[in-house]
């Protein structure tokens, strides 16, 4: 017990945090069913403002720390209340789009701000501390416990006794009637939205010490309350403080035994096993649901008309000529079409079934670790691999379908997120991918020695898969997709199976991800696992959003936009990328949700310009018998 209690105490201390943050994430979910995935960038965020404050400028911690929780508290609420509440009743998978888009926007300002490098936080609570046990405890500690669970208290005590937070609670189930009740719901949404960036930033202040400041670190390392929230069952704000106190220890516990190599990701990963274990066991009537309008965000299959015939005619004709007349960005052309592929996968999943994956990376690793296993290592011929490496990866897909039998939404991104990180922390650096090296390589095909003629065989691969999709589209499994995305609950009264639809489109997604996978690193030759991340996941994601609800055209223009544009615009690098999709992707999602507004206002204007028109004297310039018209007498 000895040798355990340093790490139950630098886990109570970590945990606490957690625990604040998860309080606040709870809070502002359960006022304005919003769930946010940029959670994580609020405090890091915080983070960067405290130490511009203090360690730059100069000003005291306390009053530093002040100012940056109450402009947080502030400020951020406000905007945050504002943009969630533009979201009103959209589909979950539009509340995803958007919170991480806010996720993506936030980090790559802050590395545009203070660049990618991690610097180092200086501790500014006192170090010095007193021994128990044999084991010494800082006074940086203490104050940390001691400042997360006051916090804690105090919210759980406003929140029963006061009125305002009264109402907190009530206006999650009916908005309308505490509206009757004489409060408003927009105030007490944005209460509730500055308490919970207020809690991310002290969160991350407090946990900046021990890490340095890197906005992703930081990012991800907030990101881990969700575990907390999990064990609060997004609903209690005490079971959320006290799910962040087993998730630090737990972690914390875990780096005593993981001490091999092989497991030495398993630690940073045990919040996301209580996140998975949570939504795997736990009734889904004990999880709370988000309100939304009956529509569906789903992509549509016309049949192919003449315009539209023409149009693929053109496509594939600018693709055979590609290579005559891009010169020596050849090869990000080829890396555009494995993106087709990949976001093509994607699309299949997100627009036509209407399902949500934070882990698409994740299935491109297995891919392209596999392809260098066969490839390099037993010398398959490369179409065979090619092939085997599109089906491994199969059986992960249908194992991540599991959960997407019981969840949707805001959850299945969740779970599938945890799914990632947890490839990432412990399956990436095993033999079985891309070994302890995190690096693997893998040949070219004998046809594809040099750039030009690899180019032509992925553009074979990716238009069989763009046909292979576009039957699918069109074939009664993807009228089955579309229709189970609108309202599967009809499906199931017709007698017919969602279970083995769901099932069938992640396969058929992760079939042709670890396709994808499998050409990026014939082309690059070699791949590393710090090029599948979470992030990479969310930034997918992002950039379709973008790109419209078309199942082919919405993969085709992502394609371009992330591996093509930024090669002919050399002053936006990684970082403005992430920053533009981010942003992008936010705005993509409050149109979504506001489309029909949208059209509505458009078709307004587009009458009231035509009217005009039609009353001005240049429409009888325009058209001579409109002029002939006013002339009769």
């Amino acid at each position: 017990m000895l040798t355990l209690l340093p790490f139950i105490i630098g886990g109570l201390t970590t945990g606490s945090l957690y625990g604040l943050a998860g309080m606040g994430l709870v809070l502002t979910y359960r006022t304005s069913g919003v769930f946010n995935f940029g959670h994580g960038a609020i405090a890091a965020a915080g983070a960067f403002l405290f130490y511009s404050l203090h360690s730059t400028h100069g000003v005291p911690w306390p009053i530093a720390g002040i100012v940056t929780v109450g402009l947080f508290g502030l400020l951020g609420g406000l905007a945050l209340e504002r943009l969630t509440r533009a979201l009103g009743d959209a589909l979950e998978v539009v509340v995803v789009l958007a919170t991480v888009g806010i996720l993506l926007l936030t980090e790559g300002l802050l590395y545009l701000m203070y660049g990618d490098v991690t610097r180092y936080f200086p501790q500014f609570l006192p170090t010095s501390g007193f021994m128990i046990a044999d084991v010494t405890v800082s006074w940086a500690q203490v104050i940390s416990v001691a400042v997360a669970s006051v916090s804690a208290l105090g919210l759980y005590l406003y929140l029963g006794r006061s009125r305002i937070g009264i109402a907190m609670r009530a206006v999650v189930d009916d908005p309308v009637l505490v509206g009757l009740a004489g409060e408003r719901p927009v105030r007490i949404r944005r209460a509730a939205w500055s308490t919970g960036c207020a809690f991310a930033a002290v969160s991350g202040i407090l946990l900046a010490p021990t890490l340095g400041l890197d906005a992703n670190l930081l990012t991800l390392l907030v990101v881990q309350a969700f575990g907390a929230c999990a064990i609060g069952r997004f609903s209690s704000l005490p079971g959320t403080y006290v799910g962040g106190l087993l998730v630090g220890v737990g972690a914390s516990v875990a780096t005593r035994y993981a001490t091999s190599p092989r497991w030495v990701g398993l630690p940073p990963t045990v919040p996301y096993l209580f996140l998975i274990g949570v939504l795997l066991f736990v009734p889904l009537r004990k999880l709370p649901t988000r309100r939304m309008s009956p529509r569906a965000l789903v992509a549509e299959a016309p049949p192919l008309s003449t315009r539209g015939k023409a149009a693929v005619a053109m496509v594939m004709a600018g693709a055979l000529v590609v290579p005559f007349v891009v010169g020596t960005k050849l090869p990000v052309w080829t890396s555009g079409l494995t993106y087709v592929v990949l976001f093509g996968s994607l699309a299949l999943l997100v627009w036509t079934s209407g399902q949500i994956s934070l882990c698409h990376m994740a299935f491109a690793a297995l891919g392209a670790t596999t392809m260098a296993h066969l490839a390099a290592d037993h010398h398959l011929p490369w179409g065979v691999a090619l092939v085997l490496a599109g089906l491994t990866v199969v059986p992960v897909g249908a194992l991540v379908a599991i959960p997407a039998l019981r969840l949707s939404g805001i959850y299945l991104a969740l779970i599938t997120l945890g799914f990632a990180v947890l490839m990432q922390n412990v399956v990436y650096s095993t033999f079985l991918m891309f070994t302890s090296q995190l690096t693997v390589t893998a040949p070219r095909p004998s046809l594809g020695t040099t750039d030009r003629q690899l180019y032509y065989v992925v553009l074979l691969v990716a238009a069989l898969t763009c046909g292979v999709l576009a039957v699918i589209s069109r074939s009664r499994l993807g009228r089955l997709l579309r229709a189970m995305a609108e309202t599967p609950t009809m499906l199931v009264t017709h007698g017919l199976d969602v279970n083995v639809t769901r099932l069938i489109v992640f396969c058929v997604s992760a079939f042709f991800a670890g396709i994808a996978g499998a050409l990026s690193i014939t082309q690059t030759g070699a791949a590393s696992g710090i090029a599948f991340g979470p992030i990479q996941s969310l930034l997918l994601v992002a950039v379709l959003a973008v790109c419209g609800t078309r199942l082919l055209r919405s993969a085709i223009l992502a394609a371009l936009l992330l591996a093509v544009a930024p090669a002919y615009i050399p002053s936006i690098g990684v970082n403005q990328q992430t920053a533009i999709f981010g942003a992008a992707a936010l705005l993509a999602a409050l149109l979504a949700a506001r489309r029909a507004e949208v059209a509505s206002w458009l078709a307004r204007g587009a009458s009231s310009s035509e009217a005009r028109v039609s009353a001005g004297p240049a429409r009888h310039r325009w058209d001579p018998a409109a002029a002939a018209g006013a002339r009769a007498p």
